[in-house]
């Protein structure tokens, strides 16, 4: 088992002077790559884990929202009216629905979210050069130590290793 270290280096020839520094430690090169933002355009994946998260919740909720209007304006056969308003009473239990579904779309879209990962994208998107090292949990201090020496600003063993997704 495997654990792996992620560093941000602010220059590219910093990074690439670290991953030399470790090959010479013998880690193994299939093992220690280096990344760097390409093509930053566009919404970022956590922007769009937290539009997808307000949209769902806005539209479920309005939903709940609406029938138990129905329900309790008395609008639904064999129902007796809880609440008098006709038709308005439906379209605010909607409309608050709505709202509460919006934000607790939100917090449950963030909380469900991988927190790291979003400083690390932020990060590269921001110019910043990723070294990723895999190493054996004996291993991951001195990798470490490594790319601190080597001019990285921050470099942390993560709890699980990064797999490239299928």
């Amino acid at each position: 088992m495997t654990q792996t270290v992620l560093a941000l280096f602010r220059e590219r020839r910093d990074a690439e002077a670290a991953v030399r520094a470790l090959r010479t430690a013998h880690f193994d090169s299939a093992k220690v790559a280096i990344g760097q933002a390409g093509d930053a355009r566009g919404v970022p994946r956590h922007g769009r884990i937290a539009f997808v998260g307000v949209i769902g919740g806005t539209v479920a909720c309005a939903l709940v929202g609406v029938l138990i209007g129905l329900v309790a304006g008395g609008l639904v056969p064999m129902a007796h009216a809880w609440l008098p308003g006709g038709w308005f009473v439906p379209f605010m239990f909607g409309l608050a629905g709505a709202g509460t579904g919006a934000v607790a779309g939100l917090l449950m879209s963030q909380s469900i979210a991988d927190r790291g990962a979003y400083y690390y994208d932020d990060e590269v998107r921001a110019g910043r050069t990723l070294v990723h090292v895999e190493a054996d949990p004996a291993e991951v201090e001195t990798a470490r130590r490594i790319l601190l020496e080597q001019g990285a600003f921050d470099a942390s063993p993560i709890d699980a290793p990064i797999r490239k997704a299928s």
